[in-house]
């Protein structure tokens, strides 16, 4: 009977481990995701207001801004992937559906 419990309590606590690591794992991940996908955004948008401005007065500011905006694209997408390499975030990243981020051209 005593194994019983002792078994019950090594599942709980297994269980338990599993469950605040892929949870932590989630929060890291999904704020860099998010970050990365406002950093991709915005650049978007800087390509087309250099595109719109490219033979206006405005458009060595234009392309210094998309420049700054790719980046800070590049800076976060090297964090999202260091933070997605930890050997402790492989395992419950890759099954949470998480990838790297692309390389910008």
């Amino acid at each position: 009977m005593s194994s019983i419990i002792a078994y019950f309590v090594v599942g709980i606590c297994g269980a338990a481990f599993v469950t605040i690591w892929f949870r932590t794992v989630y929060k890291e991940l999904a704020a860099a995701r998010n970050g990365l996908a406002g950093l991709e955004e915005q650049m978007r948008l800087h390509e087309r207001l250099s595109g719109l401005t490219r033979d206006g007065p405005d458009a060595n500011v234009a392309a210094g801004m998309l420049e700054t905006s790719r980046m800070l694209y590049r800076e976060a997408s090297k964090d999202y992937n260091r933070i997605l390499r930890k050997p402790m975030n492989r395992l419950p990243a890759l099954l949470m559906g998480f990838r790297a981020a692309e390389k910008l051209n």
